[in-house]
């Protein structure tokens, strides 16, 4: 028994192969979960094909059937930048997934099998009448339209765009805190669905970070997971900002709280484990969203005329005016002739002024959201694939960041052209790995943009680096990684 269950431990696909040769009538949950191998330089060597009797399997399926509940602030969805989380519990049986979100948006992935949507303008609404029911829980339905409700919360959000950023969020903050969002309904679906795991961001949003730290205190998860992927607890990105300074602080209370309370953080990116761990006294685990596992090999392409550069994602944080940049530079180039065509495809909201700036005839075509497997399909067909940080030196929102879109750049065999402030964490990173051309001044746009023109061989060579990168760091031993996390401890 020790025996076998070792081996299950130490191999997925050697679990997989063996439930798929267990005989008639032995019908097996299909809920186990992949954990990372042993990597032990005295572990035996992992066996490919073996059976595990019926008897030795329910020995271990406590351990490996876990139910995970996951909170963030968006809903899951198709849009790219919006899948990390549904990405990385792909593997779980839906069954075993619950998922609560807070934002004007219902989710769209069936990896959960269900969710729990708190309305934020219910929350504010509750203020004056406290017995309304601030959320309630639906299931997926993909394609499915907004209600009135949402779209009426959406409109909300855009209507605070006048007002001074901190003064916004400081006056949400506020509200939050005295609306009744710990409703009975939300203490009904959590109790019900009895997580065995609780797993998820911790945020910039002190709102969010509270309701984290009472599911914590009132359900005692047996594990309780956290997941750090922008700077929330440094003072470095505006540290001449009162209003920065002081949500910062309370902010940071908030986070402090949260990473005493986990009993593992994970981190985006090697900076970010850096000054976190320094931060707290913690060892934090890395963790991106893996690569595709289907990755074409990078091979010698047929480069387009004109040049097909490819751009999708949001546009927030000061990547709208580098992405202008980037179109003033192909404008100036297709002076003498059509010579590079920039695709742009974002679901954020632009002004008119901007998109002028992007939506230039014979230079640049403005687009907008198109769901993660259409993205796929645009990139096959691009010739550069383009990422894009804020260039303004002051600008440091994304100094510990990393964009969920890196790896599917990294899995898309094709060239990357990375614009941003060096100091930023995904330009650093990608140019730390070799996995990209990085610009990181606007005269880099221009001499870059005519390299790419001049050097067809360029192409290739930054696509060979860009897979390696995502085969070297964010292969799907991330999922190893992630599962072997979740699993430790439970009983």
């Amino acid at each position: 028994m020790n025996l076998h269950f070792s081996r299950l431990i130490r191999t997925f696909e050697g679990f997989r192969q063996s439930l798929m040769r267990h005989p008639p009538g032995h019908n097996l949950s299909s809920g186990l979960r992949p954990v990372r191998r042993n990597h032990r330089p005295d572990a035996p060597a992992p066996v490919k094909n073996f059976y595990i009797p019926p008897e030795h399997f329910r020995c271990t399926l406590k351990i490996l059937l876990l139910k995970i509940l996951v909170n963030t602030v968006d809903a899951w969805s198709r849009n790219t930048g919006s899948d990390t989380m549904s990405s990385l519990l792909s593997s779980f049986d839906s069954k075993d997934v619950a998922s609560i979100n807070i934002r004007a948006r219902r989710s769209e992935s069936r990896v959960a099998g269900s969710y729990f949507h708190i309305f934020e303008e219910r929350v504010i609404k509750s203020i004056f009448r406290p017995s309304i029911e601030t959320g309630e829980k639906y299931l997926p339905q993909p394609g499915a339209e907004n209600s009135e409700e949402l779209e009426q919360e959406t409109r909300l959000y855009r209507k605070r765009r006048p007002l001074n950023r901190y003064v916004y969020v400081l006056i949400r903050e506020i509200l939050w805190k005295l609306g009744h969002w710990k409703s009975r309904a939300l203490d009904e679906y959590v109790s019900s669905f009895a997580p065995d795991v609780f797993f998820f961001p911790i945020e910039s949003y002190i709102h969010f970070n509270r309701l984290n730290l009472y599911i914590i205190r009132k359900f005692k998860p047996k594990r309780i997971v956290g997941y750090m992927w922008d700077d929330n607890f440094t003072y470095k990105q505006e540290p001449c900002n009162p209003l920065f300074f002081l949500h910062r602080w309370w902010l940071k209370k908030s986070v402090k709280n949260l990473v005493a309370s986990c009993d593992t953080v994970f981190a985006i990116c090697p900076k970010m484990k850096k000054e976190l761990d320094a931060e707290f006294g913690i060892d934090s685990v890395m963790l991106t969203k893996p690569i595709r596992s289907a990755i074409r090999p990078v091979s010698q392409q047929e480069v387009s005329t004109p040049l097909r550069i490819l751009y999708t994602g949001k546009l927030i944080i000061g990547r709208d005016e580098t992405l202008a940049l980037v179109a003033d530079a192909i404008r100036s180039i297709n002076k003498e002739g059509q010579k590079v065509i920039l695709d742009i495809y974002t679901s954020t909201p632009l002004s008119a002024k901007l998109k002028a700036r992007l939506d230039i005839p014979g230079c640049s075509k403005l687009n907008g959201f198109i769901p993660q497997e259409e993205v796929f399909d645009k990139q096959r067909e691009a010739d550069v694939l383009l990422f894009v940080e804020s260039l303004d030196s002051n600008n440091g929102i994304a100094r510990l960041s990393f964009s969920s879109s890196i790896t599917d750049l990294l899995s898309a065999g094709k060239c990357i052209w990375a614009v941003g402030n060096e100091n930023l964490g995904p330009i650093e990173y990608l140019k730390q790995e070799k996995a990209a051309l990085v610009s990181t001044s606007i005269a880099d746009i221009q001499n870059h943009l005519l390299q790419l023109l001049s050097s067809p061989n360029v192409l290739c060579s930054y696509a060979q680096g860009a897979q390696s990168c995502g085969i070297r760091n964010h292969s799907t031993d991330m999922m190893l990684r992630f599962n072997e996390v979740l699993q430790n401890k439970i009983k």
